[in-house]
């Protein structure tokens, strides 16, 4: 009886799916992100793959709106990594057009601080981009995989640092803020609790509720307090950062995700 017991139990660990460790999910997260900067404003993309009509994969790059804008140039350059011998990698820049003239290139949400543009990959780059149906709709959080709590990898450029001279991102890591997250409509931004710097902006939050990588948002600003003091002869403002930020729910960015694969 016991050994039955024990071969059932074996049999049936043996079948179940294996699930990918946090840390390749951090590893895959870093591996579509992208820093977009045109030398004078830096900010954080991140690439997703759309199936196509005729079943090739539309890359669409997706960032805040706020980063593509402040960009007035007519093009941005993307720091892409090359793969080298020996498992070492190289820094390599690409350029992207997001303006013509007046004109604005990119998809962007008519509310939220979102933006997507549809973008030809270089060949010889180390870009893994996120499959579209990774990008959580938000059956999602009614479901509860995504709620308050839970783990996000956040892959960024703060204030234009690149983890090393091939052009990485860093990885940061915090949790979700916000309860409840459902209805969407009532919830279209939450709070993350992680220290947020300028040039996060556009960065995805990466959850892994089935051990595979979960777009459940993108980051767009920080979250400070304001202390004023007042005295006889001035009046003194101090920003404190609550080392929180602020970001758009992936159902709305998967919107714009669809939006700007059909431009």
């Amino acid at each position: 009886m016991r050994l039955t017991l024990a071969l059932g139990l074996f049999l049936v660990a043996a079948a179940a799916p294996s699930l990918a460790a946090p840390e390749d999910v951090a590893e895959a997260a870093l591996r579509a992100t992208v820093r977009i900067t045109n030398g004078a404003s830096s900010g954080t993309g991140w690439f997703v793959a759309v199936p196509g009509p005729d079943g090739e994969p539309v890359h669409v790059l997706v960032t805040a709106h706020h980063v593509f804008d402040a960009m007035k140039t007519p093009e941005v350059s993307l720091v892409y990594r090359a793969p080298g011998q020996g498992g070492t990698f190289s820094r390599k820049e690409g350029k992207v057009r997001t303006r013509d003239g007046d004109k604005l290139l990119w998809a962007k949400h008519p509310e939220l601080d979102v933006a997507a543009l549809r973008v030809d990959v270089p060949k010889g780059v180390d870009l893994a981009p996120f499959p579209f149906d990774r990008v959580a709709d938000e059956s999602w959080a009614k479901r509860k995989r995504v709620r308050a709590g839970q783990d996000v990898f956040v892959p960024c450029f703060p204030v234009r640092l690149e983890a090393s001279p091939a052009g990485w991102p860093l990885l940061r890591k915090g949790s979700i803020a916000t309860h409840p997250l459902t209805p969407a409509a009532g919830a279209k931004t939450m709070l993350v609790d992680y220290a947020h710097f300028e040039g996060d902006s556009g960065a995805p939050l990466v959850a892994y509720p089935d051990g595979e990588p979960l777009v459940v948002g993108l980051v767009f600003a920080l979250v400070r307090h304001t202390n004023t003091v007042t005295s006889p002869f001035e009046e003194r403002k101090s920003h404190f950062p609550l080392d929180l930020a602020v970001a758009v729910q992936s159902p709305f960015v998967r919107a714009v995700i669809e939006k700007a694969a059909k431009k």
